[in-house]
């Protein structure tokens, strides 16, 4: 059984064509948390010069919660929120 496959049941989805979107969904909203945290780092006054720790905190609380909401939302944009809101159900164990 290849990938796609094993993808497909485990996810519970019918078609090639609803897999590649969930995928190209995944590979937006990763590339739109990248632009988030480019913009929100310096208003929050992180800079190079702030030392790492703080860095490193400081952008786990943005991308954790920005990759979710961008999840929701392009994979509404793209046809799929029923998908992506019990993907993020079964992430946070509420299922």
């Amino acid at each position: 059984m290849s990938y796609f496959e094993r993808f497909k049941q485990r996810w519970s989805i019918r078609s090639n064509r609803q897999l590649a979107v969930i995928f190209v969904a995944f590979g937006l909203t990763g590339f739109c948390t990248l632009g988030v945290k480019k913009l929100l780092m310096p208003l929050l006054g992180v800079t190079p010069e702030t030392p790492l720790y703080l860095r490193i905190v400081a952008e786990a609380l943005i991308i954790l919660p920005a990759y979710q909401v961008l999840l929701i939302v392009v994979g509404a944009l793209l046809g799929q929120y029923k998908f992506f809101k019990g993907f993020l159900r079964k992430m946070f164990f509420l299922d």
